[in-house]
């Protein structure tokens, strides 16, 4: 179980910096009028968080990750959620991220 929890956090910190990142872009983008999204996610199901910036949605991951650390015990359902947020999170950051050099 640690092994699994590890890789989690692994992912979490490699997707902080993405996050930061990303999100600074869009503050700026919004700045100069633009990126008037309301949400990163729209209809989505995998997360609760709604937000028009990725933090959040990484937030909400971690308090997941950090919930089966301290319980050091986790169901199926939650381990999908988590993986399946994090698969999202990894693909929509990299797609927003070549957006932006293509612009």
């Amino acid at each position: 179980m640690d092994t699994l929890l590890n890789q989690l956090d692994d992912n979490l910190k490699e997707l902080y910096r993405k996050t930061v990142d990303a999100d600074a872009v869009l503050d700026k983008l919004q700045q100069q009028g633009k990126a008037k999204h309301q949400h990163i996610f729209v209809d989505n199901s995998v997360f609760q968080a709604t937000s028009n910036r990725f933090m959040p949605y990484l937030s909400e991951t971690a308090e997941q990750v950090s919930a089966m650390r301290l319980n050091q015990q986790f169901n199926t359902a939650t381990l999908e959620r988590v993986v399946k947020q994090l698969k999202l999170l990894h693909k929509t950051l990299a797609d927003f991220r070549l957006a932006i050099k293509s612009s």
